[in-house]
């Protein structure tokens, strides 16, 4: 799984639940591409969340006859680099989640790998991008310019929306103080963090980036107070986070699938817990 930089952010955000679901219903409808470079050795092409999925099945059920081997297409060896990254990026541009977070990551590596022969950035956007429109590339090279300033704090890029994107880059330009803001702010964040709490200051640095006139003019109005924890339980964590009027809770759970008297006597009883 090392021939290509991947696309894909796998870094233990990557909710797999419903991937592994359809291929324990169904299987694998589109199986992956690997190149042969070796008798027995093949290198993955395309589909790592594919196979990653397949690997995690293979881990929590420990069935081997069902997940030891996953169907693959074995494709013509001595395809060029360039090309083959131009077919993983193809394949998933069709995909709705793919962020502009990491396909600006994508071109900051592939503009960084010296057996790319990629010049710079811009230039390897053109090159991996070449089937997306012109104003999406753009939005690319914005997010690779705001990566070289962000990137060192930031654990969770993928996961910044396009515009949040672009105005925080806008408010830097127009203020570069706010990067050692930023750093800061981001730093102070309690480990192990979350994409959401990354995002609240993001969002509060385009908005100092936008208040104009004096230090005065300038102060901060008072942030809603807000909690957020994490639940340990058996079925798998749940994230929580509480403020004015709201209470959300993210859990690996398919809840359209629940029955809604059984939600709404446990909802009963919980709002009640509050209120004594």
């Amino acid at each position: 799984m090392t021939k290509l930089i991947r696309d894909r952010n796998l870094n233990g955000t990557d909710d797999l639940s419903e991937l592994k679901g359809s291929i324990q219903a169904i299987g694998l409808s589109n199986p992956v591409q690997v190149e042969q470079i070796g008798d027995g050795v093949y290198e993955l092409v395309q589909g790592v969340r594919r196979l990653t999925a397949w690997r995690e099945l293979w881990n929590e059920t420990g069935d081997e006859e069902a997940w030891a081997r996953i169907p693959a297409t074995i494709i013509a060896s001595g395809e060029s680099l360039e090309r083959l990254y131009r077919r993983m990026v193809d394949e998933n541009l069709v995909r709705k989640d793919i962020s502009f977070g990491e396909m600006a990551m994508l071109a900051k590596e592939y503009a960084s790998d010296p057996d790319t022969g990629s010049g710079d950035v811009d230039a390897a956007v053109l090159e991996l991008f070449r089937s997306a429109g012109k104003q999406k590339r753009s939005y690319i090279r914005a997010f690779a310019q705001l990566l070289d300033v962000i990137g060192p704090h930031i654990q969770f890029p993928q996961e910044i929306p396009r515009q949040l994107g672009l105005d925080l880059r806008k408010a830097i330009d127009a203020r570069p103080a706010l990067a050692e803001r930023l750093a800061k702010d981001l730093g102070a964040l309690p480990s192990p963090r979350n994409a959401e709490d990354e995002r609240a200051i993001l969002v509060e640095i385009v908005r100092l980036g936008v208040v104009t006139g004096s230090e005065t003019q300038r102060a901060r109005k008072p942030r809603p107070a807000r909690t957020t924890f994490r639940l340990e339980r058996p079925g798998g964590a749940a994230k929580v986070t509480a403020s004015h009027g709201r209470l959300e809770v993210r859990l690996d759970t398919d809840f359209s699938a629940k029955d809604r008297r059984r939600m709404e006597d446990a909802l009963a009883m919980f709002l009640q817990q509050l209120d004594e």
